[in-house]
């Protein structure tokens, strides 16, 4: 009898089912243009700004539940990818320990061995064991964030005691000109790294000497929804803490679905 994914192929489709009902509501928000940028200058001209007005809140309490919703699938679609094999390697029996199988996602290695000890792979047979360790976030690393599975597994863990508070509006794209008579200072520009809000300065241009006659001729910024995720590593480069979320699930999910394949196959 070959294996039956079924369930786990339902998870899948209900995170993605979620996701794109996120996107169906977040686009049309995006394509209105819901903000503006205001100009200001400082009292003696040395300090140039860029303020953002939102002029249309996004609606983020519901945006998180939902982006919730498609990450507890896409967790799910883990959990039932062991029980499926434990049944199939079990035969006509119920898989040991069925009670407490799940897919275990930890940072140490030490940690995934005291999973094993607690049956939370059950009897599962041992190559199968060995392409989850592979799959483990101390196996995976990733170039400028947490490892996929340990970011995945962090927010659904949080949606279980809160309601997630992950969707920011933060800073993407930006097309900006600053023209006028410079007065040979040295000019530095600023961006702000952190969660856009209504009336937080986006860009600072500043100067050591006045420039009176210095002004941005365009300022054109685009804002992306974005969960918090943490950076990479505190010893290591300074990566941003956050991503937006769309391009973020499709990496959590490329990396599901990637596992799924990976640990099935390795089913006699």
């Amino acid at each position: 009898m070959s294996l039956d994914l079924s369930s786990v192929r339902a998870k899948l489709a209900r995170s993605q089912e979620h996701i794109q009902a996120l996107k169906n509501e977040v686009r049309p928000w995006m394509d209105r243009r819901p903000y503006s940028v205001v100009q200001k200058a400082n009292a003696d001209f040395t300090r140039y700004s860029v303020v953002i007005r939102i002029n249309e809140p996004p609606l983020f309490q519901r945006w998180s539940l939902i982006f919730a919703d498609a990450l507890h699938n896409l967790r799910n679609a883990l959990d039932h990818l062991v029980y499926a094999i434990a049944c199939h390697e079990a035969a006509a029996n119920p898989p040991t320990k069925e009670g407490k199988l799940r897919f275990p996602i930890t940072n140490r290695r030490a940690n995934f061995d005291g999973e094993l000890s607690r049956g939370s792979l059950g009897d599962i047979s041992e190559p199968v064991r060995t392409a989850i360790e592979l799959a483990q976030p101390y196996n995976r690393p990733h170039e400028k964030i947490p490892p996929l599975l340990a970011i995945l597994r962090n927010l659904n863990n949080a949606d279980k005691h809160k309601l997630l508070q992950l969707v920011y509006a933060t800073l993407n794209t930006g097309d900006v000109g600053f023209v006028g008579q410079n007065p040979l200072g040295n000019w530095q520009a600023i961006p702000y790294p952190g969660e856009i809000k209504d009336g937080a300065e986006i860009l600072a241009m500043v100067c050591d000497r006045p420039g009176p006659d210095m002004k941005f001729d365009r300022t054109i910024f685009d804002i992306v929804l974005a969960a918090r995720h943490g950076k990479r590593d505190p010893s290591g480069p300074d990566w941003t803490d956050s991503s937006d979320i769309f391009a973020l699930y499709t990496e959590m999910a490329t990396e599901v679905r990637r596992i799924i394949y990976e640990v099935s196959s390795k089913v006699g």
